[in-house]
């Protein structure tokens, strides 16, 4: 059985974070949390690496579109003017691309944290992925408001400024894809016995 303790998150901050200079701000609270930094690096990821990221299965780009049918749908907005379709697979094809631009648009710094509950406590600090939705004190409820709507009129991606695994197996699967193994690290943090007892 793995270590629970050892639970580990891909993070990576995005063009809009880093350009705002807000990459101490971000790694400070996921390490005031207790979660552990093990790697980290700037990069300025190109669209081969983003498109093996970022999921192109009918059902997740389908789910996609559909979101963004209903958000437009709330505001009154012709979403066939807007995006010239209203299939949802085809809308969550347009979607996808606009965030593999908007990502590969500058440098992003990406880390990995490791500690108890790590995926599920990283996106808890992160907040809504719909920024004008998150709750204050979370990351993108204090540094965003950006919203769908807003960003398919523009034909762009939301500007939600950063990216937090949704499950474990996400992590898993994401984490080799931007990190070899040697740019992971095992330490102990000077705070671990006081925080967890070990």
């Amino acid at each position: 059985m793995q270590d629970i303790r050892k639970e580990r998150t891909l993070i990576f901050l995005k063009p809009d974070g880093v350009q705002r200079g807000l990459v101490g701000e971000v790694v400070g609270r996921f390490e005031r949390a207790g979660l552990k930094l093990v790697g980290m690096k700037m990069v300025w990821p190109d669209r081969p690496l983003l498109d093996r990221h970022y999921p192109r299965e009918d059902g997740f780009l389908r789910t996609l579109g559909g979101k963004t049918k209903d958000a437009f749908a709330t505001y009154g907005l012709d979403v066939k003017k807007e995006t010239g379709t209203d299939d949802p697979l085809e809308i969550g094809r347009q979607v996808r691309g606009w965030l593999i631009d908007y990502v590969s648009s500058g440098p992003v710094v990406a880390f990995v944290l490791e500690g108890i509950h790590a995926v599920s406590a990283a996106r808890k600090l992160v907040g809504d992925t719909l920024p004008y939705r998150a709750a204050p004190g979370t990351i993108r409820g204090d540094y965003s408001v950006d919203s769908p709507t807003v960003a398919n009129v523009m034909k762009r991606s939301v500007r939600n400024l950063i990216h937090a695994s949704g499950s474990i197996e996400e992590a898993a699967a994401e984490i080799p894809l931007w990190f070899r193994r040697e740019e992971l690290h095992d330490y102990s943090r000077a705070d671990e016995q006081a925080m967890f007892g070990v």
